[in-house]
């Protein structure tokens, strides 16, 4: 009965992407989508309670269509970070070219929505991916690439997007092959160029942690949020004099103005943590602070040395 019911639901949601590639999810109905499957519509909402719920379960079909040989991929041991990189830029433009009509309709459909938000579960991913980028760059790069994780995301994201919609045209003959390979040269090219002129990056780290704040592996805190929780904690509870609870809060706000700079300076950072050891309100805070505020701190001094060469 379960793979029944998993086949049913399998056969639903292939037939309703057809359906939605051809007129768009707003302009179909699950009257059709009933129809076209040969089932009744009562039939139709025992698996799917609504149609918000079946187009849900389209997008977490195909996310798992492209994430599972992604993974495949990841868990191969005789492969460098490059190779694995490589081949899945080749994998992920095989799947979406595959889902091309159903995504190009889903996009437009999207864009004409004004206001409307992504959403929780593809922020969640989006987030997951970031994390997954930033590991990937210490891999192939090693941890003084890590500061410009923000910048190397937004070009390979538009670089991708933009590659795209040249497969999708054939205008220009090129595979898909070809692509990845090029793909992972021009990044091999950024990060050279980026680690001889050490310029300022445009993504700070706050903005990044901003970013990953609403991925599974980042629902704790950002460091910002943190240290709002810890000026709150020094307002409201016992223990601490009035010059004790100034330099506290003056610790915390110059910590805080250290983070949002583009280029966080770890002597200044490791001072405030310093001088925030001595009020034991804080200890438990404080000690998940350091886990957080660590990545803010990769990279700075080298940022600063080339600049005074």
């Amino acid at each position: 009965m379960i793979d029944k019911n998993a086949g049913k639901k399998e056969l639903i949601i292939k037939t309703a992407m057809q359906l939605f590639a051809v007129k768009g999810s707003s302009s179909t109905s699950m009257q059709e989508i009933a129809e076209l499957c040969g089932i009744s519509k009562g039939s139709l909402y025992l698996v799917f309670k609504s149609k918000e719920e079946l187009e849900r379960s389209i997008y977490i079909y195909c996310f798992r269509m492209i994430r599972d040989p992604l993974q495949q991929e990841e868990l191969e041991t005789r492969r460098t970070p490059r190779e694995k990189l490589r081949n899945q830029i080749e994998i992920l433009l095989n799947h979406v070219y595959e889902l091309r009509e159903f995504l190009q309709r889903q996009i437009q459909e999207f864009a004409g929505k004004d206001g409307m938000e992504l959403p929780e579960w593809l922020r969640k991913t989006n987030g997951l991916l970031l994390l997954w980028f930033q590991n990937r760059l210490k891999n192939m790069y090693g941890e003084e690439i890590l500061p410009y994780t923000g910048d190397l995301a937004l070009f390979a994201n538009g670089m991708i997007a933009s590659y795209l919609k040249v497969i999708f045209g054939r205008d220009v003959p090129v595979s898909i092959p070809h692509v990845a390979d090029h793909l992972v040269d021009l990044m091999d090219i950024l990060v050279s160029g980026l680690l001889a002129s050490r310029p300022t990056p445009l993504i700070s780290a706050a903005v990044l942690a901003g970013w990953v704040e609403n991925s599974e592996e980042g629902q704790r805190h950002n460091p910002l949020q943190l240290i709002k929780t810890m000026k709150s904690t020094i307002a409201s509870g016992p223990g601490l004099g009035p010059d004790d609870e100034e330099e506290a809060l003056e610790s915390l706000t110059i910590l805080e103005s250290e983070i949002l700079m583009p280029q966080p300076r770890k002597a200044i950072i490791n001072g405030m943590l310093y001088n925030l050891q001595n009020y034991p309100a804080l200890a438990a805070e404080l000690s998940e602070l350091k886990v957080l505020i660590s990545p803010y701190m990769q990279g700075s001094c080298g940022l600063h040395a080339s600049r005074n060469k």
